[in-house]
């Protein structure tokens, strides 16, 4: 049977640490009988202003930061195939023209990819993971899926997302943005982990991933044509959540350190390593401009979003400034900076 907890555990496991935030090998699993989050349903979020929008995950549901403030988008998770199960919508990717939005719509055992407007209207599955027969049943649990870490390719037809298709671990796939027609890209990982949080460059033909090698994660690039990779980072500890930069010249990801993680950008290449931030960080987003980052950081013992802005070279322009305050946000869910 496929263990689809362990699998899970791999990928959600990175951000349930507490005020760790480190690399986490124990699987977690759904709460059976969790009850679902109440949400803000008419709070705001207030702080600082930004060009475009953010995307965040926040008690389960969706928000849209833009300009000072924050609001949910008008996307509903729906009922779970168990009875009192929470339902959590997660992950979300905004398009380059940033008019579209895919997401993840995660239940208990499997997942499914998600696709609509970037202002939450018309929503829409591109997959269909839950499995047959009684949920939480053995037939259930083998048949189900996960799909998970959306990423729009530069043109904006096609979706790269990961998923455990005949695999234990997650691998590497992708689809036609409009209809479902997934084609595998890589199963580079496989039975050593699997991959995280994958991303096009803005050429179209290959992408960087957080891939793991001898149990521990280095960021590489996948070529989409042909499945070759090559391995931008070692760092001693692992390196992850890979992000380009819109211009394709740099690469912000997140080294582990002890029991912490920092902050870092590199050049396309994997050359010249620069460290931003050694705040216990996660998820780091590009601006539309290239100019800036925004990144999770756990303050006071939940994650918050911040903004770094950075010089041409990838040095940073002053200190990173926190936008969000008191938000609690869903730490292992990740964010998406767009137009």
């Amino acid at each position: 049977m496929r263990n689809h907890y362990i699998i899970i555990g791999t990928i959600l496991g990175l951000g349930l640490v507490g005020v760790l935030i480190i690399l986490l090998t124990v699987p977690s699993k759904a709460v059976p009988g969790a009850a679902t989050p109440t949400p803000d349903k008419g709070e705001n979020l207030h702080g600082n202003s930004i060009d475009g929008q953010i995307i965040f995950s926040r008690q389960g549901y969706l928000w849209s930061w833009r300009s000072d403030k924050a609001a949910r988008l008008p996307l509903e998770p729906g009922a779970s195939s168990v009875a009192g199960n929470s339902v959590q919508l997660i992950q979300p990717a905004i398009s380059v023209d940033g008019g579209k939005l895919a997401y993840i719509r995660q239940d208990e055992t499997f997942s499914d990819l998600w696709v609509a407007n970037s202002n939450g209207t018309n929503p829409r599955n591109l997959t269909n993971y839950k499995g047959d027969g009684t949920p939480r049943s053995p037939d259930f649990i083998a048949t189900s899926l996960w799909a998970f870490s959306p990423t729009w390719s530069p043109d904006g037809t096609g979706i790269a997302f990961l998923s455990d298709i005949g695999t234990d671990d997650l691998a590497l796939w992708a689809t036609d943005a409009r209809q479902f027609s997934r084609h595998v890209i890589s199963k580079f990982g496989a039975g050593s982990g699997g991959l995280l949080r994958p991303g096009y460059l803005p050429n179209g033909k290959s992408l960087i991933v957080g891939a793991f090698q001898n149990g521990k994660s280095q960021v590489y690039t996948v070529n989409a044509e042909d499945a070759s990779n090559n391995q931008l980072t070692n760092v001693q500890d692992g390196a992850y959540d890979p992000a380009v930069s819109p211009d394709g010249k740099f690469i912000a990801y997140i080294a582990r350190k002890g029991s912490s993680s920092e902050l870092w950008v590199m050049h396309a290449d994997g050359s010249g390593p620069i460290l931003l931030s050694n705040q216990p960080s996660r998820y780091p987003t590009w601006s539309p401009d290239g100019k800036s980052l925004a990144f999770l950081v756990m303050k006071d013992g939940s994650f918050e979003i911040f903004v770094l802005k950075l010089k041409a070279d990838g040095t940073p322009d002053g200190s990173a400034q926190q936008l969000s305050s008191g938000a609690k946000l869903d730490g292992t869910s990740g964010i998406s900076w767009g137009r």
